[in-house]
């Protein structure tokens, strides 16, 4: 299915030319997947994992790491590709987002807290703050600068502001040199 993203967009792509393309039948791609929608955030998730083993030791190279990664989720074709006409069959099928929310989306949230937690643990946060926001803050204008025609591409730029607008929420006073490395 990467390829055929790649090849004609989300929105283009059949069934029939996923499992043709797979070398399999319609039947065993609807024992294993409710439809295309739900074939994306497996393969996401095979291609990126879930982030939960990211701990650097610091909340700023946590951070960093973090959107690293999903710098190249960002950029990754299959996504740049994809992203706009994938979520416009969620929205019209929000039911068919559920693995995403329980298999690719839910950990990597709860992995935010995680980060957050030792963070405070180590004395470098001295606030709680709502972890899905932080992640929010994180990801979503990347998103935007995928779907959004007419905004740049997901730089260097970009990623050092998620992180700085990120510390900034969660009041962090000290050392922000790793943020240059975040590329």
């Amino acid at each position: 299915m990467a390829e055929l993203t790649v090849e004609k967009g989300y929105g283009r792509i059949t069934v029939d030319q996923v499992v043709a393309r797979a070398g399999t039948n319609k039947p065993a791609f609807y024992r294993r997947f409710r439809g295309l929608a739900d074939v994306v955030p497996r393969l996401l998730a095979s291609r990126y994992g879930t982030d939960e083993d990211i701990d650097t030791g610091a909340l700023v190279s946590d951070l960093v790491e973090v959107q690293r990664r999903q710098r190249r989720l960002f950029t990754d074709p299959v996504v740049t590709r994809g992203l706009a006409g994938w979520l416009a069959e969620l929205d019209a099928d929000p039911d068919g987002g559920a693995w995403f929310k329980e298999g690719y989306l839910g950990p990597r949230r709860a992995y935010t807290r995680r980060i957050l937690d030792r963070a405070i643990a180590r004395g470098e946060i001295v606030a709680d703050t709502d972890s899905g926001w932080i992640a929010d803050l994180l990801t979503g204008p990347l998103i935007m600068h995928v779907v959004l025609p007419g905004l740049p591409p997901v730089d260097d730029a970009l990623i050092a502001q998620t992180i700085h607008a990120s510390l900034d929420v969660l009041g962090y006073r000290a050392d922000r040199s790793a943020v240059i490395d975040a590329g």
